[in-house]
């Protein structure tokens, strides 16, 4: 009995040991969890900072992509970018445009070295300093949310500049590597040298945009962009009417048609290329009517008289041009029809056997607001007898039939791309298209897409004063179109 009590005194205090220990385990527990979840509070807060980062630079990426499309399609806009491009087109290379956006109190200077918010990588991409004087300028960001109190993104600065060969880093042509200092173009496809030539394609911009969070992170990012495939493509029309296909027809006025209200409805029309908006005491544009295949030359050249009335800045006025290569088959026309439908104003899905009307277009239309309008079907640009003439603004796309009266007007691209007929054989006398018309058979008579180009046909014996070629209008219908963006990279940076 004694040695049983030995060993139950021997044992007291035991309970309180394991007590302590366990309670030493728990707190160790405790503590490491509670590191841990501080270090994960604080991975999860720089995450967080970082991502916002990168979202505040792609809003400023999207902001300049918008402005960019601003410029083109209304230029009066005080959001626009106007004129950072410097009044030219192309912007010329060594131009550069800022976006800026600093906090309140804040000065947000790219060019300076020592700020926290300078532009190293135009150096990077440019191989020479940021310009100044008249080939810099800046405009001011939308932030924050104009008539709200919601504050915008907090990129820093946006900066657009032309794009070239040595800027981009790339060799589009093969030749002498990526040396060229020549603006790039886009035809819908594939980028290429500028060549001076008007309406070869849309000028490809890069857009460069950084953004610093309170907690310092920091993220750049940047665009590649173009006028998309179908507004590139507009752009690079060669012709104020082209026929584009095989066995193409044209008729014109032959001379002492009379209208429906007796006057002579031929006198004044007129196909000329030269462009109604160049500049005062220069001469620029594009052929009168330009065919694709060869073998029309002698028809369509034969039917294009007197030859007065069929005028370019290119000699012959009337003759073979080349396109992109989007415009040259059936399933590349039928993507710009696809295309064009997505961004349209208005889709008119006309009956079978029934005919869409101006009526059925937007009362909103007008100089100021052109409109993309998609005619699933046959159209008729027609006012009733009495009825006052009628005059449209933007681009027109029509698939089936097209019936033009020729004391209409429209100012902008009419495409007629399907069954590929514009009918202007009714008489008229003071309309007139400003811009530039096309025309392609790309259907079968059962609606099917045919494996070559049909014959297109351009029918304008009703007169009128025909069509004026005019860049201006075709640059403000390519803006209806939105900006593509062509690529687009992160670019690393150093936190501070």
């Amino acid at each position: 009995m004694k040695a049983q009590k030995y060993r139950r005194n021997k044992e007291r205090g035991v309970a309180l040991v394991i007590a302590i220990f366990t309670l030493m385990l728990i707190s160790v527990i405790a503590t490491a969890m509670i590191l841990m979840a501080g270090t994960e509070t604080a991975m999860k807060g720089n995450y967080k900072s970082a991502m916002h980062a990168f979202y505040d630079a792609r809003a400023g990426l999207e902001e300049g992509r918008g402005r960019l499309g601003l410029s083109t399609r209304n230029p009066n806009n005080p959001n626009s970018i106007t004129p950072c491009l410097g009044g030219a087109a192309p912007m010329p290379v060594g131009q550069v445009c800022y976006i800026l956006n600093p906090s309140a109190g804040e000065t947000v200077d790219p060019t300076d070295p020592n700020s926290p918010y300078a532009d190293t990588e135009y150096q990077a991409e440019w191989n020479s300093p940021i310009p100044t004087g008249a080939n810099y300028n800046t405009v001011v960001s939308n932030s924050p949310i104009a008539g709200t109190s919601i504050a915008g993104p907090l990129y820093k600065w946006v900066r657009i500049t032309p794009r070239t060969e040595a800027s981009g880093n790339i060799d589009v042509d093969g030749i002498n590597g990526k040396d060229s200092l020549s603006p790039l173009f886009y035809d819908g496809m594939q980028q290429f040298l500028w060549q001076g030539v008007p309406g070869s394609g849309a000028q490809v911009f890069t857009i460069t945009a950084l953004a610093v969070t309170p907690l310092k992170s920091r993220r750049m990012v940047q665009y590649t962009v173009a006028l998309g495939g179908s507004a590139a493509a507009l752009s690079s029309v060669p012709a104020a009417l082209t026929l584009d296909g095989n066995r193409v027809s044209f008729t014109g006025p032959s001379g002492g048609e009379n209208n429906e209200n007796g006057n002579g409805g031929s006198s004044n029309f007129q196909i000329s290329g030269n462009d109604l908006n160049a500049p005062q005491g220069s001469q620029s544009g594009v052929a009168a009517i330009g065919y694709t295949n060869s073998s029309d030359g002698t028809n369509v050249s034969s039917a294009a008289t007197p030859s007065s009335s069929y005028v370019s800045p290119q000699s012959p006025s009337v003759g073979l041009v080349s396109l992109p290569p989007l415009l040259q088959t059936p399933s590349g026309l039928q993507n710009l029809v696809q295309s064009v439908t997505q961004n349209a104003d208005l889709v008119l899905n006309p009956p079978q056997g029934g005919a869409a009307d101006q009526q059925s277009l937007p009362s909103a239309m007008s100089p100021m607001n052109p409109m993309i309008v998609v005619v699933n079907g046959d159209f008729n640009l027609t006012h009733a007898g009495g009825s006052s003439a009628f005059t449209g603004y933007g681009l027109l796309l029509v698939t089936g039939t097209l019936r033009y009266d020729p004391d209409d007007s429209w100012n902008g691209v009419i495409l007629v791309i399907g069954k590929g007929v514009f009918d202007g054989s009714r008489n008229g006398r003071n309309g007139q298209i400003n811009g530039a018309v096309l025309v392609a058979n790309t259907l079968d008579g059962a609606g099917k897409l045919l494996t070559n180009l049909g014959s297109a046909s351009y029918n304008g014996s009703g007169g009128g004063n025909g069509i004026q070629y005019s860049s201006g209008w075709v640059n403000a219908t390519q803006a209806l179109l939105p900006y593509q963006v062509l690529s687009f990279r992160e670019i690393a940076q150093a936190t501070p």
